[in-house]
Parts: structure tokens; sequence; C-alpha cells
């Protein structure tokens, strides 16, 4: 007999398992429907749906297992006379699914709305909403849940309120980070992809975290710092206000060589040069007398950073050749000593 009353909660447990597992089939189904229709708001919707609702049918077939096992239905039926953990459930359900769709619409629609405008605050509002409309709805949704289930969520406020400050006296450093995270989203100091210096870290923008920034380097690798690192450093962003810069090449020749020789020979280079715009102009600057030698510097512009590496290999090249042809020589550190004889 005992057999048989754990029969019927064994075969709702099974049945929410089956139900579950043809629901996410389904919904696989139509989410490769939708990607082929114009609008993305069947995807966000049906992508939104997807986990949320599988986790919702396995818990509502445990709830009602439990209603139907023996010795436990009615203490359960005590506890929860009123069905408050059953709305807890649908609470905690529809919270997961309202913050998965308003992310989703925020990315999917947001950033979109935001590039058509003029303005760059709304591209800003837009990746704070990005950082924050989740963990918003969330705690919008436990605050609800909690008082669904009769907790009263004032104390807890109130001890919310204490904790946050024990909390932010004992973690200033990550708080630090998070609060240079919105700093960093709401001043547009950098965005993925754009091409960074700071720190002593050379590279493109990789992934922008609430409490660090990922920086991909030129070899591959992906160095994590800090936000409160990045506020508080000189940033150089390469990408802004657009793509194109100058490379500026220091040149070195020996004393007694014609500066205008060296211009014309320079300039000649640079011309000639791929990558490297005709507008503005290259330039040859004579910077100083030094110990050694007469130092030079040539300044050209070209359209993006990329470029930067292959132009100066391509320029040193040339004017190694050149000069060798001129009869011109790229001196070393020197140091002349007359003795003087009484």
């Amino acid at each position: 007999m005992e057999i048989q009353g754990f029969l019927l909660p064994l075969i709702t447990l099974t049945s929410s398992f089956v139900i579950a597992n043809i629901t996410n089939f389904t919904l696989g189904k139509l989410r490769q429907k939708a990607e082929k229709t114009e609008t993305k708001l069947d995807d966000i919707i049906l992508n939104a749906l997807g986990k949320p609702l599988y986790i919702l049918i396995l818990v509502t077939g445990i709830y009602y297992a439990v209603h139907q096992t023996p010795y436990l239905v009615e203490l359960i039926n005590k506890e929860d006379a009123n069905y408050q953990y059953r709305k807890f459930i649908l609470t905690i359900f529809g919270t997961w699914v309202v913050a998965t769709l308003a992310k989703k619409v925020v990315r999917e629609y947001g950033y979109e709305w935001a590039s058509k405008t003029e303005s760059m605050m709304d591209d800003r509002l837009v990746a704070l909403a990005d950082m924050s409309v989740m963990y918003i709805i969330w705690l919008i949704g436990i605050m609800i849940a909690l008082k669904v289930i009769g907790y009263e969520i004032t104390p807890l406020l109130t001890g919310m309120g204490i904790a946050g400050l024990a909390l932010a006296l004992a973690a200033q450093n990550v708080l630090t980070n998070v609060f240079g995270g919105v700093a960093i989203t709401l001043d547009q100091l950098y965005k993925v992809g754009d091409r960074v210096e700071f720190g002593g870290v050379y590279g493109d923008i990789y992934e922008i975290k609430p409490r660090y920034t990922k920086i991909k380097t030129l070899n591959n690798t992906i160095i994590t710092v800090p936000n409160s690192k990045v506020i508080n450093d000189n940033i150089i962003n390469y990408a802004i206000p657009d793509t194109t810069v100058r490379v500026k090449i220091p040149v070195s020749v020996a004393y007694g060589t014609d500066p205008k020789k060296v211009d014309g020979i320079l300039l000649d280079i640079a011309g000639k040069t791929p990558l490297v715009l005709n507008d503005p102009k290259p330039l040859v600057r004579f910077t100083e007398y030094a110990a050694s030698s007469q130092n030079f510097e040539v300044l050209v512009w070209i359209r993006h950073y990329d470029d930067r590496h292959p132009v100066v290999d391509w320029i040193l090249r040339e004017m190694f050749v050149r000069f060798r042809e001129e009869g011109i020589e790229i001196p070393f550190n020197q140091m002349d000593i007359h003795v003087k004889k009484d």
C-alpha cells in the first residue's frame, strides 16, 4: 500500500521531466523558424522563455509530487494553505523571464536605437541599462517573492542598509571597481574593439565588465585590468575620434650630413610608402643636435592604427637602403677624448 502511495508522485515527476523536454524541443524548433523572420522580437521572446520555462515545469512537477507524497502532504498543506509557495515559484519564474527579456531587448534594440541619434548620452544610458537592468529586476522580483510567502521585507531592507554599510567598508576595492565600471560606461571612455593604451598595457578592448576590463594584446593574450585602475590612469584611445593616427619615426644621421638632403630622401620614402595618407602630407622635422648625431623625425598619417607597425617597418627598411646608397651614415653613440699634454 505504501508503494502505491509513492507511485503517483513518481509518475508526476516523470511526467514533468517528459513535458519539460518536449517543451524544450518545441521551443527549439520555434527558434529555428523565428531566425528566418525579419523581426527580432520573436527570437527574443523564445530565448527568454526557453530555460525558465523548462525549469518551471520541473519545479512544478516537484511541487505537486511533494503534495502527493505520504507523510509530507499534511505538513505541506498546513504550511502552504494559501498556496503561497506556488505564488513564490510563479513570481521567480516571471522575474527570470522579465529580466532575460529586458536584457535582450536592450541589447537587440537599445544599441541600434542609440546609434541612430547624434547625442552620446543615450548611448551611455543604454550601456548602463545593459549592465544593470537584470540586477534591478531580480532585486525587485526577489523582494516580491519574499513578500508573497509572508516574509516581512521591511526589517530585511533595514538590515540590508546596515549590512550594505558594513559590506562597503569591507569591500572597498570591489565597490571602487564597480563604480569605475559605471564611470567607464557613462563617460564612454572606450568600447569593445577600441585600441587603447594605459598603465603599460597596449591592445584592443575585449570585454567590459562591472568590475574589470579585459584587453586583448597584439600577442593574442588577455590582460584583466581592474576598473578602479583604469579610471585613475591616463587612457590613450586610438579609435577616438576616428581610427586615423599620426606616426612619428625618429631618425639619426652623422654630423656633417646636409639636412636638406635628409629631408628630400625621407619625404620621398614617405610619399612612396603604402598605407600612408597624402592628406595631411608627410613632414620631416629637424629636432636637435645630439651628442653623437643630428636628429630628425618623420611624421606621417595613416588611416587605421593597425597599419602603424607595417608603415614603420617599411620606412625603416627603405631608409637603410637609401642612406647607404647616398653615403649617409647612421651613427652610434660615441665619445671623442682629447688628452691635453703639459
